[in-house]
């Protein structure tokens, strides 16, 4: 009767081990290739993403220089027809002038006020640090004050201040007109320098409150300043000149 060899050979157990650490190591290696491939894809659709959203901006910004062009040709078109002369263009001329600076659509120069605010230096006794630093409200608060008290034009930080103008916190930073500034922050603003001044310095005023929290407001009268036009574009999409009813006042909907 042939006996039956028990597997106790030492080189069959060896070749056993060596086979069983090379599967682990093939299947492991196949892991790893899937999982790479795995990460390139999610790669390559996160490129082909920005990729699709900077396409994107590019075409909107190429967009709003192409308005920007069409305004300022019929803009001077405007002007030319304004320049001919005659005593109804002289009118044209003025009236054109004033939407321009009211529009902000125009670099404007005149006396004025400088306000600089930079944040608080105080030793913080709240435990809150935002209570040291200059909000957007704070902004507008002097904003609010210099328009109140008759600024024809006002900039902040060298940014044309609209009517459709945000300044709005984000972070650390003010956001204004799509762009981000830190302190110190710098107001130019045109109208009469005494009337400005004594609006934001009196007593109880605007600068009165922000230097309780030791916020530095650092206000200047000027005999010329210089406001920059507005860089950006004003699209109107729902605000729509009203027609005038038969009366010849506004239509009321």
């Amino acid at each position: 009767m042939k006996r039956i060899r028990p597997m106790q050979n030492r080189g069959e157990l060896a070749v056993m081990a060596v086979c069983v650490v090379v599967g682990f190591l093939l299947a492991a290696q196949l892991r790893g290739v899937q999982l790479a491939g795995a990460a390139d894809a999610t790669n390559a659709s996160r490129l082909e993403t920005l990729q699709s959203l900077y396409n994107d901006v590019v075409e909107e910004r190429d967009g709003l220089t192409e308005q920007v062009g069409q305004l300022q040709s019929e803009l001077e078109r405007y002007r030319q027809q304004a320049a001919s002369g005659d005593e109804g263009s002289e009118a044209l001329k003025t009236e054109l002038e004033q939407m321009e600076i009211t529009a902000g659509l125009t670099d404007v120069e005149g006396p004025g006020v400088t306000v600089v605010l930079e944040d608080s230096t105080q030793a913080n006794v709240t435990g809150d640090e935002a209570d040291y630093l200059i909000h957007d409200n704070d902004i507008l608060s002097v904003i609010n004050e210099l328009r109140s008290a008759g600024a024809e034009a006002i900039s902040l930080n060298g940014e044309r201040i609209l009517a459709t103008s945000e300044v709005r916190c984000t972070g650390a930073v003010v956001t204004v007109n799509g762009r981000r500034y830190a302190a110190p922050y710098v107001i130019f603003a045109i109208g009469d320098p005494d009337t400005l001044y004594s609006a934001l310095t009196m007593r109880n005023g605007v600068v009165d409150i922000l230097s309780q929290w030791g916020i530095t407001v650092r206000v200047t009268a000027s005999d010329q300043l210089l406001i920059p036009a507005y860089s950006g574009t004003v699209d109107y999409q729902y605000a729509k000149p009203a027609a005038p009813d038969e009366d010849g006042g506004e239509g009321v909907g």
